[in-house]
């Protein structure tokens, strides 16, 4: 047992070991025979004779795969631990054991290599020996009965030692402790496990461990396609039979080669080493595998498909070789009968078959036959030929394990279907049942059915996604290679036969008895069969979308014995071939209540009935009114429907997100009430809360728009929490133990947390923290609390503050989501979606979200600004007037001059001249009076220089108290004089905002976030907000400042040109944060009008952007009305009229409270409009607004805008309509709705991502190719663009259907994906650069050989630069950020000199640290005077 790995190469093929394939042969029954097993119907094993070498044995049926080895000590363990799995449920499979070498004494467990089942000593007996079991095989190898252990049949050999290849020995069944026999029963050789004991001696086909070094070799007894040309393969027609004529083999392209019919199998004409390497001169035969027969030679030399009893050595074997020469080679037997070497390679080897016998080449003749519905083909027949053609060469393709299984199938189904059909023939025409009774095997019929069910099945629901994908996309495979080859037809023949036997009644004699039982499983099995053969599948149901096939099967449903089986087959047909609809008739429809009518209430029939009723999504009425008309009337018959409460969602107008450089604080926390809750229905009350996302939370009225869910957590974009459990993705985890639903109750108190940070979203119950929370969620988008709903329930946002007090504190760190609200931002509570008051007739608009919830500051970047030589003269004259202004404000706030800045005696040392200022201070100055003037030349404006003016008066200060004990006195410019034009204002205005935008970003860098008040502990200030909501008087200070540095600019000479105008008359968008802004309401078609005079009111509820109208029933759903030639609307906003997108005025504007009354005249094809009962005239003083209006079928429609709200009066109550008297019933009008009771349907604007087919655009530059699936990989999608060189930064992905999606448990951040992308960029620039040191020739084939195409090399070409470095590249992903703007002194980005920075000196929480330690703050904050203060350090 020492030596259970490695070995020398001598040892693979003289001992026996595990994943070693052997043939089991002996002498017992007075013949060699082999043991042998079908595996598909027929479980039980046999004996398959090997003596005869003109009749070639099937050997492929008898070869095992020895797959484990073990000890009978270490099997006794295996077997106990596996007995504990099973009771847990799983099932027992081996689970191999390497390459170990086979010992006498072992316990080998041999798997069936062509059904992947054991051997195994069954539990029945059939044999005579009434001690005997039964030996056949078993799917799985749970417990001991597929365990057999060796022994020698030799006294040469002894326990313990090596099994060597050809060894004689003796198995015995571990479970029954019987001998593996061999023997003869009424002259017919049978095996089973007995006390008799028969030598078996190893026959080798081949070794595992060769298999595994030389995988890409020819071997023995694999199954394959012989390519000609690259393009074309050796198979059979289509049309092929045994009838001479029809026996042919051809050469044949395009769909076949991944056809069943063009797979055959290479089988060594020898019994030792038979799945051995195929080597030059080796004898073989091939064959077909889907019928069975061999490739042979007639009496004429032709070739032709031979059956297997008539393949004799001469006319079958045929050997490979090299290249076409008259020598004839005969190996001898020493050289035949070994394991060869391994020189034939697929898909790179080159062959020529030769047959041996004659030695007549494998070659082709080419002719042109007319084929239906195609015309002129060439066909390519095969042929023997003496020399031959230029071209005969092939190569070998390996045909894939899943189609080789499916062509055996095939092979099986073909000759059992076949065969039942003519012995049912024989029953009609000799009206004898005793004929098939005595020539069938019913059973095996039986079991071949439901081994072909279950290998039809669809795969479990619950499995993983990507293996049930796997395992679908293989079924599909079994089903095309079956219904390609006919199986489903005979399945058809045989099910019609059947039927018209039993209608005829040859079988009623049966009745009762085991035979007739097993007919009625029979024809039951074929229906099931059927339905498992096409069910998913959209190719195979395809075939029953016509009027004949579909009358087949509604024909099918009446007999008693198919009906329930053909229920499965007519709801697969509905569900995957919606064409079917097209087809079905009255008569179809009233068969199958028929059924319900005959059987009860079948859930079966229901299933049926419910397909028929939608068909890709979209009902189909034509069936719907026929199975109201002829289901409902007169039948007590009770519908049973799943009801599902109606949930509602509202939120407040708070939003908060996590943005790179905003003041948005990231903790918050906010708490739900529950005042009443109620059972309205037999589900328990919907009640969820939590926090949801603008990216994707649209809870649409029966589903949401992305996972179908209309709750908090039913999508993934939000998530809840509902007393007991975590929802997000519409799945749920169990978080807080509660004994009974509702899980909240009356005056619980759900506390919900958001922590941006981490991120993550926690909730407590009552004040318990909830053990659970969700993290590392995208942060993509703003997030805004929310809570969803059922009816009868009652339940409160507590905010914090004046808009609901918490009941508990909210934990350390977190803020109310109150605070969050802007200045001067009304709290309102919202629905997330709604239609309006529907009851009331009221349709809304879409809801408007906040504009602006996130505050960045985008300061304007003047650091690639150069200012002209004579601009920067003026630059120390405005820095020394800016100090000026800030010394005259400060000594007249009460400060004076000092040594050492004390801000309680409010002394301050920079109250002095510009030039004894110190060189940090002074420095100061002047670059805030640089990027002043860098900031007018990047608006825009040009400074030029006029002459400047011979006097500049400064203003005159009194002495007293601005005259300074060092003798200092302020002196500013005296501005009072300078008038300012419109243009310059809005320069003012914009340094202005920009001096709010460099104080806010500076802010924000230092850690500061907006809140609803001054807080120097948690750093928060009402200040970090847009300026458009910033406090008047600081507004008034930067205007002031910056009004100043103008005219200052003005004094000294200076010219300010404005920039020139630019107006953007580009289209309006339609969309608004990726949502739409309107939304378009039309009558269901159901109601549209074609003849007539017809009049409905609409009523303006709010003043905002509406249009009414009316459209056609083909109007595009997407657009507004009047933007096409479909619709036709009234515009009262703007006093326009619109249709096909053009504008043009109509009647006046209109207000909250006025009714437009819309006509259409489908008599003289006009549409007019009133206002409050006046109708509406055009420019040119028409009634009319449109004329010759085109159409069949009209509806009303509008559109609304955001937050727009109106009613719709149609008239089914006449007295509703405010001004039908005055204009409309004296014109022959009526109400749209007049004599209707039921409100009318609408149907609403609702945009989806769709896939466009790109064949169908015109000009696309898009090319899709469709990659059909490898031997190893799945169907593929290449996208590639036209003009992809041509385009900068295009960005194109390669797709892969069915791609097997692993997911992260986290999300990556924008800077993690840009690194990762930049490691790719280099790794690829690594390559390339390598891939240059070898042949370009060599590196194209290697990338070839990857999966790459031509196309893609060019582009991974273009790429990059070829000469850029990996360093450069890294450097790059790595470079410096720009320098900052220097902040303007005298703004609020200069104000840390403000109150609550000097707080936090004294507090010693100063945040930012300073280059110089004994400066000091100075200055009172800007936000309570004009002038702000300067320096934070003196």
């Amino acid at each position: 047992m020492a030596e259970n790995e490695g070995g020398s190469e001598q040892d693979d093929v003289s001992f026996l070991r595990t994943e070693d394939m052997v043939c089991l042969s002996c002498n017992a029954t007075g013949e060699r025979v082999c043991l042998a097993a079908e595996g598909f119907g027929n479980r039980t094993c046999f004996l398959e004779g090997i003596a005869d070498r003109n009749k070639p044995p099937d050997l492929a049926a008898c070869v095992f795969v020895i797959e484990q080895a073990l000890s009978v000590r270490a099997l006794q363990e295996l077997v106990t631990a596996a007995a504990s799995d099973t009771e847990n449920g799983s099932v027992g499979k081996g689970t191999g054991s390497g390459h170990r070498t086979l010992l006498y004494g072992n316990a080998v467990l041999l798997r069936h290599q062509n059904s992947d089942m054991y051997l195994a000593c069954l539990s029945t007996s059939s044999s005579k020996d009434k001690l005997a079991f039964d030996v056949g095989l078993q799917e799985h190898c749970q417990g001991e009965a597929c365990w057999w252990t060796i022994h020698p049949a030799s006294k040469q050999r002894s326990e313990g030692e090596k099994v060597r290849v050809g060894d004689d020995l003796i198995l015995v069944s571990v479970a029954t402790e019987r001998y593996l026999q061999a023997t003869l029963e009424n002259e017919v050789p049978i095996v089973n496990a007995s006390f008799h004991v028969t030598h078996w001696s190893v026959s080798p086909f081949g070794t595992g461990l060769s298999r595994v070094k030389y995988v890409g070799y020819l071997f023995g007894g694999e199954v394959l396609r012989f390519f000609h040309g690259g393009d074309e393969c050796l198979t059979i027609p289509s049309n092929w039979s045994e009838e001479d004529s029809q026996n042919i083999v051809v050469y044949e392209g395009g769909s076949v080669v991944s056809q069943a019919r063009s797979l055959w199998r290479l089988e060594l004409a020898r019994t030792k080493w038979s799945g051995g390497y195929i080597n030059w001169f080796h004898p073989m035969r091939i064959r077909h595998i889907t019928t069975g027969r061999y490739l042979g030679i007639n009496e004429h030399n032709e070739i032709t498909l031979i059956h297997r009893s008539d393949s004799t050595v001469a006319s079958t074997t045929f050997y490979l070789r090299e290249e076409k020469d008259d020598n004839k080679v005969m190996l001898e037997d020493k050289d035949l009968e070994v394991i060869g070497t391994p020189l034939i390679k697929y898909g790179d080897s080159t062959v020529i078959v030769q047959h041996i016998e004659s030695g007549l080449w494998l070659s082709y003749k080419a002719f042109e036959t007319k084929k239906k519905g195609v015309g002129k083909v060439e066909v390519k027949q095969a042929i023997l030929h003496e020399e031959g053609k230029m071209d005969d060469g092939l190569e070998f393709s390996r045909s894939q394990d899943e189609e080789s299984r499916t062509a055996r199938v095939i092979r099986k189904c073909s000759s059992l279907f076949t065969k039942f059909t003519k012995q049912l023939d024989q029953i009609r025409t000799s009206r004898r049942h005793s004929v098939m009774l005595s020539s069938m095997n019913l059973k095996e019929i039986v079991m071949c059915l439901e081994d072909l069910i279950n290998y039809f099945a669809q795969p479990d629901a619950e499995m993983e996604h990507e293996e049930r994908q796997i395992k679908l996309r293989a079924l599909r495979n079994r089903q095309d290679l079956c219904q390609e080859e006919g199986i489903l037809n005979l399945i058809l023949d045989a099910i019609d036969k059947i039927t018209v036997i039993t209608s005829e009644g040859y079988l009623v004699s049966l009745a009762g008895e085991e035979s007739g039982q097993m007919w009625d499983i029979i024809s039951n099995y074929l229906y099931q069969l059927l339905a498992a053969m096409i069910k998913g599948n959209h190719n195979n149901c395809a075939q029953f979308a016509n009027s004949m096939r579909l009358n087949w099967l509604f024909s099918r449903l009446g007999s008693q014995a198919g009906g329930e089986g053909m229920l499965d087959v007519l709801h697969c047909v509905l569900i995957d071939s919606p064409e079917a609809l097209n087809v079905m008739k009255e008569e179809h429809i009233k068969v199958i209540i028929s059924i319900l009518e005959k059987h009860g209430r079948d859930p079966k029939v229901l299933d049926v009935l419910r397909s028929l009723c939608v068909g890709n999504g979209v009902a189909v009425r034509s069936s719907q009114n026929n199975i109201c008309d002829y289901l409902l009337p007169g039948k007590s018959l009770l519908l049973q429907t799943a009801l599902v409460d109606h949930v509602s969602s509202v939120h407040p107008n708070i939003y908060v997100g996590k943005v790179q450089g905003s003041s948005m604080y990231l903790k918050w926390y906010y708490e739900v009430t529950v005042d009443h809750i109620e059972q309205a229905s037999h589900m328990p009350p919907h009640l969820r809360m939590g926090w949801a996302n603008t990216m994707g939370y649209i809870p649409y009225p029966g589903g949401g728009e992305k996972w179908g869910g209309n709750g908090v957590g039913d999508d993934l974009f939000s998530f809840g929490f509902d007393g007991a459990h975590l929802w997000t993705g519409g799945r749920k985890n169990e978080v807080f133990r509660q004994e009974s639903e509702p899980y909240i109750r009356k005056n619980d108190v759900i506390g919900v947390m958001l922590d941006l940070t981490v991120p993550s979203i926690e909730f407590t119950f009552n004040g318990e923290k909830v053990l659970g929370c969700f993290r590392d969620f995208n942060l993509d988008g703003m997030f805004f609390p929310v809570i969803s709903c059922s009816s009868k329930l009652s339940a409160r946002f507590l905010l914090g503050g004046d808009h609901g007090r918490q009941k508990f504190e909210p934990p350390e760190g977190f803020s109310p989501v109150s605070e969050c609200l802007l200045p001067a931002q009304q709290m309102s509570i919202d629905p997330c979606f709604h239609f309006g008051e529907l009851a009331k007739g009221v349709l809304a608009g879409p809801l408007v979200e906040q504009e602006d919830p996130v505050f960045v500051p985008q300061p304007i970047d003047t650091s690639a600004v150069s200012l002209p030589h004579y601009v920067e003269q003026i630059r120390d004259r405005l820095a020394e007037n800016i100090h000026e202004i800030w010394a005259m404000n400060k000594i007249d706030e009460g400060w004076r001059y000092g040594e050492e800045r004390d801000d309680e005696y409010m002394l301050h040392p920079c109250l002095t001249q510009f030039e004894r200022l110190p060189p940090a201070e002074k420095r100061y100055d002047i670059q805030l009076a640089l990027q002043t003037l860098k900031t007018i030349v990047k608006l825009g404006y040009h400074i030029t220089l006029d002459k400047p003016p011979n006097r500049i008066r400064s203003i005159r200060l009194p002495n007293d108290p601005f005259m300074q004990s060092n003798g200092y006195k302020p002196a500013p410019l005296d501005l009072s004089q300078v008038s300012l034009t419109g243009k310059l204002e809005e320069l003012v205005e914009k340094l202005a905002e920009n001096t709010h935008m460099v104080w806010s970003k500076e802010r924000i860098q230092q850690g500061w976030t907006y809140g609803l008040n001054e807080d120097m502990d948690m750093i928060r200030t009402p200040h970090l907000v847009p300026y458009r909501r910033v406090d008047e008087a600081i507004k008034k200070a930067n205007r002031d400042t910056a009004s100043e540095a103008v005219r200052t600019l003005l004094v000294y000479g200076y010219i300010l040109d404005p920039p020139s105008e630019q107006h953007d008359d580009g289209p309006t968008d339609d969309l608004l944060n990726g949502r739409a802004n309107y939304r378009t309401y039309r009558a269901e078609k159901t109601y549209a009008v074609s003849s007539g005079k017809w009049y409905f009111e609409f009523e303006v509820l709010t003043d905002g952007p509406m249009k009414v109208g009316w459209a056609r029933i083909d109007a595009h759903p997407g657009r507004q009305i009047g933007q096409d030639d479909s619709s036709w609307a009234f515009d009262g906003y703007h006093a326009h009229k619109h249709h096909s997108n053009q504008v043009d005025l109509l009647g006046r504007k209109w207000h909250v409270g006025d009714v437009v009354g819309c006509m259409l005249d489908l008599h003289d094809r006009t549409i007019s409009f009133s206002l409050n009962g006046e109708l509406m005239m055009d420019a040119m003083g028409g009634e009319t607004a449109f004329s010759e209006v085109a159409g069949e079928a009209f509806v009303p429609a509008c559109t609304l805008g955001l937050s727009q709200r109106t009613r719709l009066a149609f008239g089914h109550d006449v007295n509703a309509l405010k001004f039908f008297t005055q204009c409309g019933l004296q014109e022959g009008y009526e109400p749209f709705c007049v004599n209707m009771t039921r409100p009318m349907t609408f149907w609403y604007t609702k945009d989806q991502p769709i896939f466009e087919n790109v064949d169908e655009v015109e000009n696309s530059p898009i090319d899709v190719t469709r990659i059909p699936a490898g031997s190893d990989s799945p169907p593929c999608l290449r996208i590639s663009h036209a003009t992809f060189e041509t385009l900068e930064k295009a960005n194109w992905e390669f797709l892969r259907l069915s791609l097997p999606v692993t997911c992260q448990t986290v999300f990556i951040d924008e800077t993690e994906k840009e690194r990762r992308w930049h490691e790719i960029r280099v790794r690829q620039h690594r390559l390339r650069h390598e891939g240059r040191n070898r042949p370009p020739s060599a590196l194209k084939q290697s990338m070839l050989e990857s999966g790459f195409t031509m196309s893609d090399i060019k582009d991974l070409q273009n790429g990059y630069d070829a000469v850029e470095a990996d360093e450069v590249l890294m450097n790059k992903a790595n470079g410096e950020k720009g320098t900052p703007a220097i902040p303007r002194r005298g703004s609020k980005m200069a104000r840390a000199a403000s109150e609550m920075d000097i707080q936090r000196g004294r507090a010693g929480k100063e945040k930012t640290p300073q280059p110089d330690g004994k400066k000091k703050e100075r200055g009172k904050s800007p936000f309570r005077h004009r002038v702000p203060d300067k320096r934070e350090h003196k």
